[in-house]
């Protein structure tokens, strides 16, 4: 996703901006009190933004010498993180966490001062929808949804980052408008679709969505034949990748 590691003092996310060196985090210019703990480990995430950071490798840096209990400082204090950042576990806009192995830092992460041009783009892609009344195929959208969401997070990871599938499966069959679920992720553009059947053939659409006009940037209709399921979810999302990173990746 990010794939930075901060060597600036300054770092901004959102409407946040902490200072390393003086140890400030601030929303809006203002600054906002956090503890020590829950500090280090924000810091530790921004380092790591986009990458896991385990809460062995938590444990081993903040509670070096806390056999017992420390399972409940390291909840308490990303808790009172995410309370400040107004971020949720069940929806993340900022740190997502990895059940029993970690936690991710899934916003976009930059320096004052960078233009709108060196942003990162942040798209989510909502789980396409099975059209063909027929829960066998669930399965391969499921799996086109998953591989998808895998391509188009390899095209340039510094530059597009793609919100997580286990952030993203929420939104399956949601009655939710896109302006709703672009205001909860804080994403710049949504890639939904569907699948339809007929037989063994099957037709995968897809557009892509501006988050701030909710305007249609791009949109294909792929046919195929569903004589290998992998085959066709693989070479689909392939396509769609190709198309999207002419849409959001500077040339």
């Amino acid at each position: 996703m990010n794939d930075v590691q901060i060597a600036a003092p300054v770092v901004r996310f959102g409407t946040f901006e902490v200072n390393l060196d003086s140890r400030e985090l601030r929303k809006h210019g203002m600054r906002i009190r956090l503890e020590e703990k829950p500090f280090q480990i924000l810091e530790m995430l921004l380092d790591r933004a986009g990458h896991v950071v385990s809460r062995k490798t938590l444990r081993e840096k903040l509670w070096p010498d806390t056999v017992v209990g420390y399972e409940h400082g390291l909840n308490t204090a990303v808790n009172k993180l995410r309370d400040l950042l107004g971020d949720s576990a069940r929806s993340p806009r900022f740190i997502e966490t990895l059940p029993r192995v970690g936690y991710r830092f899934i916003a976009p992460v930059g320096q004052p001062g960078e233009t709108a041009m060196s942003a990162k783009k942040m798209l989510l892609v909502l789980p396409f929808e099975n059209l063909c009344g027929d829960c066998e195929q669930e399965y391969f959208v499921e799996g086109l949804t998953e591989e998808t969401i895998s391509q188009l997070g390899q095209l340039n990871p510094k530059k597009l980052g793609v919100i997580a599938r286990s952030s993203a499966v929420q939104y399956k069959a949601t009655k939710k408008s896109i302006g709703e679920i672009v205001a909860e992720l804080h994403v710049d553009c949504v890639l939904e679709g569907s699948v339809r059947c007929n037989g063994r053939r099957v037709r995968i659409t897809g557009q892509l969505i501006e988050a701030r006009r909710q305007s249609n940037l791009w949109s294909a209709t792929y046919d195929r034949d569903l004589h290998d399921a992998l085959d066709v979810q693989t070479e689909v999302a392939r396509q769609i990748g190709k198309a999207l990173a002419l849409e959001l990746l500077p040339s």
